[in-house]
């Protein structure tokens, strides 16, 4: 009996090794050296960069993963059939501990993968996925008529996500779906937080799931109904200015930079609602995302735009502290805040503003 019992114990280290290791091996057609593939990806937060010389269009990898991580696979082809084209020859794929195979005839990029259960969700979610992309697809450029079919697409593209996310708690395929459908500009926190939080706990306590966790933790913390974050940065002259400073009116928190067409376009709106409600309590406090760099092209940008409001900016891009406390990752964004400093609007555009502050100032 202790001698079965020392086989095992031997046994189980080799056992555990085997069952925390990758290996991938693979087929791209028939090339040799000086051809080589290359495999890249991030392991918790170290990025890892291996090659491998193909021999007669085979090659192998091996090594271990914290969990399943996107990778990508790609080929330098060194070859008289060599191309522009080829020379971006890569695939993206899913890397864990399994063994996986990846062959193709001559292009990477169309290989096929298995021996990966996280890859057969990624294939899954695309076939449910793929009739409603198709659709919102062709409908492009339809006239009005078409707009009702496209958003019943949109929806029904959501409902077909969400029903793979809830059926996969410890995908790492579904935890970056929830992220494309939950966590897009102008979400809802509420929706995502109540989504997220049925993922699994690995899911959760992983690099990228610790990421999403603090998305969705900013955007409560900045929504509707929450007290809005101080903000306190130095206007064009270099005098510190704070949102508290607004306190008594409505007040548009408006971040943009001089860069951002989008947000240039809304300037015609935001000088429209301005001059129409600024007499009647509402402000607006830009806080522009230029660099150092772009300073002069800020300054430039206020003048020509016609800016009549307060400018502020620390010039240091999106790692300014307001971007980071309101969660900034795509402008333009916009929240509209109360006498007593509390969020009352997100992200409104356009004619929105005008419309929201007509129900609000309009009998003052």
């Amino acid at each position: 009996m202790k001698k079965i019992i020392l086989i095992l114990a031997v046994g189980l280290p080799l056992l555990l090794n085997a069952q925390s290791t990758y290996t991938v091996k693979g087929r791209i057609g028939r090339l040799s050296a000086p051809s080589k593939v290359y495999l890249s990806y991030n392991n918790g937060s170290t990025s890892i960069a291996d090659s491998a010389q193909l021999n007669a269009g085979q090659f192998s990898f091996q090594g271990s993963v914290l969990g399943p991580t996107l990778a990508v696979l790609s080929v330098k082809h060194s070859t008289p059939l060599a191309s522009a084209k080829r020379n971006s020859d890569l695939l993206m794929f899913y890397l864990e501990n399994s063994e996986i195979s990846i062959t193709a005839t001559d292009s990477i990029k169309n290989a096929t993968v298995q021996g990966s259960k996280t890859n057969d969700d990624e294939k899954l979610l695309k076939s449910l996925q793929q009739p409603y992309l198709s659709k919102i697809e062709s409908s492009k450029g339809m006239h009005q008529s078409g707009d009702i079919s496209v958003k019943q697409y949109q929806q029904g593209l959501k409902n077909v996500t969400r029903k793979f996310i809830k059926q996969r708690p410890h995908s790492i395929v579904a935890l970056r779906a929830f992220r494309k459908t939950e966590l897009a500009y102008n979400f809802d926190p509420d929706t995502a937080a109540l989504i997220f939080e049925a993922f699994s706990p690995e899911m959760k306590e992983s690099v990228y799931g610790k990421e999403l966790a603090e998305i969705i933790k900013v955007g409560l913390e900045t929504n509707r109904g929450m007290l809005a974050i101080e903000v306190a940065e130095p206007d064009t002259l270099g005098n510190m200015v704070k949102l508290s400073d607004f306190r008594g009116k409505y007040v548009l928190l408006d971040f943009w930079a001089s860069w951002c067409a989008p947000c240039r376009a809304e300037h015609p709106h935001l000088i429209k609602a301005y001059q129409q409600y600024s007499n009647n309590g509402f402000d607006i406090l830009s806080v522009s995302l230029d660099n150092q760099h772009s300073k002069q092209a800020w300054l430039a940008a206020i003048k020509k735009d016609g800016l009549l409001w307060t400018q502020v900016s620390e010039l240091t891009g999106f790692n300014s502290k307001a971007s980071k406390d309101y969660g900034i990752k795509a402008i333009p964004s916009n929240f509209l805040i109360d006498p007593d400093g509390k969020i009352i609007a997100r992200n409104l555009r356009g004619h929105e503003l005008e419309e929201k502050l007509s129900g609000l100032l309009s009998r003052n």
